[in-house]
């Protein structure tokens, strides 16, 4: 009997670990965006892991968030991203970018391969000349 119990707990300690994920977390961060200001202005992240930015629209306008130029993989987006009052277009050379909507939140997730510090800005007309920006910085691990 007590055989069988050791026989078990070792097959459900196995198992346990066969059922394990290697996959790294990701890494959640939260961006309001107001009038005209990114709180946090600068966001420091690890390179080659998963992040998950939640971006907030808390003004009065709509706003986006874009890194211009930036080494990243497997980059999607979620979320109230309407684009009013954006200039569609020029947005397909960003490697990174979002619109929110007045009193939205969207998530853009993506990693980040290359250390680094990487300029933010909100493209919205006027906006990045108001201040609003601010700085990625990816370390490595």
């Amino acid at each position: 009997m007590f055989y069988k119990k050791i026989v078990l707990a070792i097959a459900v300690l196995f198992l346990s670990a066969c059922g394990s994920s290697n996959a790294i977390p990701a890494t959640e961060i939260t961006v309001d965006m107001n009038e005209f200001l990114f709180e946090p202005a600068e966001i420091t992240i690890p390179a080659g892991v998963p992040i998950v930015l939640t971006l907030t629209n808390s003004g009065a306008q709509e706003h986006d968030f874009v890194v211009a130029e930036i080494v990243v993989e497997d980059v999607s987006s979620e979320g109230d991203t309407t684009g009013e009052h954006h200039a569609h277009g020029a947005e397909a050379n960003y490697d990174l970018h979002i619109v929110t909507a007045v009193g939205g939140t969207s998530t853009l997730s993506f990693t980040a391969t290359e250390p680094g510090t990487y300029k933010i800005i909100c493209t919205i007309q006027g906006h990045e000349i108001a201040g609003m920006v601010g700085e990625l910085v990816v370390v490595s691990q």
